[in-house]
């Protein structure tokens, strides 16, 4: 079965064991999921990303393959031995609303990724302390949220400042939302196929400097530009062109 807005969180839902925790991922599902979130890649500038988290429902594919590599790493016997049914059900959910804020509030929604979209999903969360789980049980899901982006705490562009994860379950998260986000790291998905490249020696740049010029001719008199394509441009198709330069 494809990937559709309605049956997203099925698979994820499908891994939580504990029925009241369960409950609560569907109550967030129907009351706290932003529309956008449907709608928009896993990275605005389609920098940092692998190609199947690109364009509609790429933030979701983005958000099921954090789930594949959270899970993958908390059931090693190693790991599971460590934790109860409960923290990897409440990690569970962390993963699955950790950028339901990407890009801000559903009544403030921005162009870009907003950096302190971590801190907007923690206080989502926190908005029911008390309600729905055991106590503290909110808290960890909160932290877990807040704290995924690992050592990126700061931005040059913002003033805010993201606490760094703290125990071995903050870090679970952020390793998986950075595994799920590394471009080397390929996922297969059934309704979504890497789109076919158009031919190397004919394609024609859209933008820059060398706005329609073939690439293959700026790759012979700029390779410079073309390095910084390689390391720092994220769009396809010319993310996946330049690699065969």
């Amino acid at each position: 079965m494809g990937m559709t807005k309605a049956n997203v969180f099925e698979p994820i839902l499908e891994e939580i064991k504990n029925e009241d925790i369960k409950a609560f991922a569907e109550y967030l599902i129907e009351n706290e999921c932003v529309d956008y979130f449907y709608e928009i890649g896993a990275s605005s500038t389609a920098k940092y990303h692998p190609a199947f988290s690109l364009g509609e429902l790429g933030l979701a594919r983005h958000t099921c393959a954090l789930i594949k590599f959270l899970i993958w790493i908390i059931d090693l016997e190693y790991i599971k031995e460590q934790i109860t049914s409960r923290e990897r059900d409440l990690l569970i959910i962390a993963g699955m609303v950790h950028d339901w804020r990407k890009l801000g509030e559903a009544n403030d929604v921005q162009k870009y990724t907003v950096f302190n979209h971590p801190i907007l999903a923690a206080d989502m969360i926190r908005k029911y302390e008390g309600e729905y789980l055991l106590e503290g049980e909110i808290e960890f899901i909160a932290e877990c949220c807040e704290r995924h982006m690992g050592e990126w705490s700061s931005d040059r562009k913002s003033d805010a400042v993201l606490p760094k994860p703290e125990n071995h379950f903050h870090y679970f998260l952020h390793l998986a939302d950075y595994l799920s986000s590394r471009k080397i790291l390929d996922m297969e998905f059934d309704d979504w196929e890497k789109p076919e490249l158009p031919a190397l020696d004919t394609y024609i740049l859209t933008f820059g400097r060398y706005d329609g010029q073939k690439l293959v001719d700026v790759a012979k008199k700029d390779k410079s530009y073309i390095e910084w394509l390689k390391a720092d441009y994220g769009r396809e198709p010319v993310r996946s062109l330049v690699k065969l330069l």
